[in-house]
């Protein structure tokens, strides 16, 4: 699951792909969702084989944008209620599901 949304960073660069990178509920306090942003889907998958190889000389060149967002705490929260939220906020309104 992910978000597809054309986002262009202060430098130029033009991100499309983004998805959950990780999930961290403090408990009674906040959720913040770390987003990972990447230039298009094939850079992404660039990142699955590169963790997925066996080679022992193996290299990774993708570059990988990180948001935090924080959200109020919900401990019921799934990450396809987190996906929705992240629809819900400016940098990511008009997402579509990818």
């Amino acid at each position: 699951m992910a978000l597809q949304k054309e986002i262009t960073l202060e430098n130029g660069i033009t991100l499309n792909y983004h998805r959950i990178a990780s999930i961290n509920k403090i408990t009674n306090n906040i959720t913040i969702i770390e987003v990972a942003s990447y230039i298009n889907e094939n850079e992404r998958q660039k990142e699955i084989d590169y963790y997925n190889s066996t080679e022992d000389d193996k290299s990774m060149n993708v570059f990988i944008e990180a948001h935090y967002i924080n959200k109020e705490y919900n401990e019921t929260d799934t990450i396809e209620d987190l996906y929705l939220y992240l629809k819900t906020t400016e940098m990511f309104e008009n997402s579509i599901d990818v």
